[in-house]
C-alpha cells in the first residue's frame, strides 16, 4: 500500500490529523430543510413560550384588538398545559427505566469449563459454544413446559372450583324444591284434617239437633205411662224388737266337680 493512500484512509477516518467531526459527519444524516422543520416543530415544546410570543408579535400588528388579547390568552394557556404534559411524561419515562432497570437480571452463559489447571487460559471453542446453546435452549424448554403445566393445573383446578360450586348451587335449589314440595303437602294435609274435622263436627252437630229434636216427644210419653202406673203407698209394719234378729244363711257349698278335675271341698263344709 502507497504512502499517500495510507495518509489518504487516515485523513478519511479521522485519525490523523485527529478530527472527530469526520466520523460523526457519518451519523448525521439530516439535511438543513430536515434540522429547520426540526426546529420550527419545536416551538411549543419546554421553555419556547419567549419564541412564541415573539412569533405572536410579529404576526399581530394590532395587539390591542380584544382578539388578538384572546389569542395571547389561549397561545399561553396552550403552553402552560404543554409544559405540565413534558413534565409528567418525563417524569413516567424515567420511572419505567428505572422499572426495568430494576427487572433487568444478568446472563452468563455456562460453558462447562473443566476443572483442569490451563494457567488462567481459557479457550472457547465453537463446539462447546454449539452444546452451551443445546443446553440453555434445553432449559427454556423445560422452564416453558413448566409453566404450561402450572397453567393448565391452575385452570384444571379453576373448573373443579367451578362445578363444584355448580354442584352445590344445583343441590341447594333441589333441597329448597323439596323442601317447598314438603311444605305445600304438609299445608295440604292440614287442609285435608280441617275440612274432616269440620265435617264431623257438623255431623255431630246434626246428630245432636236431630236427637234434641225427637227427645221431647218421648220424654212426655214416658212420663205419661210413669204417671198411671205409679202404685199406692203401702204401710210398714216394724217387726218386734224383742225378738233377735235371725243368723244370715250360710253360703252354699261350692261344686264338687268340674268339667275335667275334681274339687275337695273343704273340711268345714264337709261336716
Amino acid at each position: 500500500m502507497k504512502r499517500d493512500t495510507i495518509l489518504k484512509s487516515f485523513q478519511a477516518t479521522g485519525v490523523w490529523p485527529m478530527d472527530a467531526e469526520v466520523v460523526l459527519q457519518r451519523f448525521n444524516n439530516h439535511t438543513l430543510e430536515q434540522d429547520k422543520a426540526l426546529e420550527i416543530g419545536q416551538h411549543g415544546d419546554g421553555d419556547s413560550w419567549i419564541h412564541l410570543r415573539k412569533l405572536f408579535d410579529a404576526a399581530v400588528a394590532d395587539k390591542a384588538k380584544v382578539e388578538a388579547k384572546q389569542l395571547s390568552a389561549a397561545v399561553h394557556s396552550l403552553q402552560t398545559n404543554n409544559d405540565i404534559l413534558h413534565t409528567k411524561i418525563d417524569g413516567l419515562r424515567s420511572a419505567l427505566l428505572t422499572k426495568k432497570k430494576h427487572n433487568t437480571r444478568s446472563y452468563t452463559m455456562d460453558l462447562h469449563q473443566n476443572e483442569q489447571d490451563t494457567g488462567g487460559a481459557v479457550f472457547w471453542s465453537p463446539k462447546k459454544l454449539r452444546d452451551a446453546c443445546a443446553r440453555e435452549a434445553t432449559k427454556r424448554d423445560e422452564a416453558q413446559r413448566e409453566k404450561l403445566q402450572k397453567r393448565e393445573a391452575r385452570e384444571a383446578k379453576a373448573a373443579a372450583s367451578f362445578l363444584k360450586k355448580q354442584h352445590a348451587e344445583e343441590a341447594k335449589a333441589e333441597r329448597q324444591r323439596l323442601k317447598e314440595h314438603r311444605a305445600v303437602a304438609k299445608k295440604a294435609a292440614a287442609e285435608e284434617r280441617d275440612a274432616a274435622r269440620a265435617r264431623k263436627k257438623q255431623q255431630q252437630q246434626a246428630t245432636t239437633s236431630q236427637k234434641s229434636h225427637d227427645r221431647p216427644n218421648k220424654r212426655t210419653r214416658e212420663t205419661s205411662h210413669k204417671v198411671d202406673k205409679i202404685p199406692a203407698k203401702r204401710r210398714r209394719v216394724a217387726a218386734p224388737r224383742s225378738q233377735p234378729e235371725a243368723a244370715p244363711a250360710p253360703p252354699p257349698a261350692p261344686p264338687k266337680s268340674t268339667r275335667t278335675r275334681s274339687i275337695r271341698a273343704p273340711k268345714k263344709y264337709s261336716e
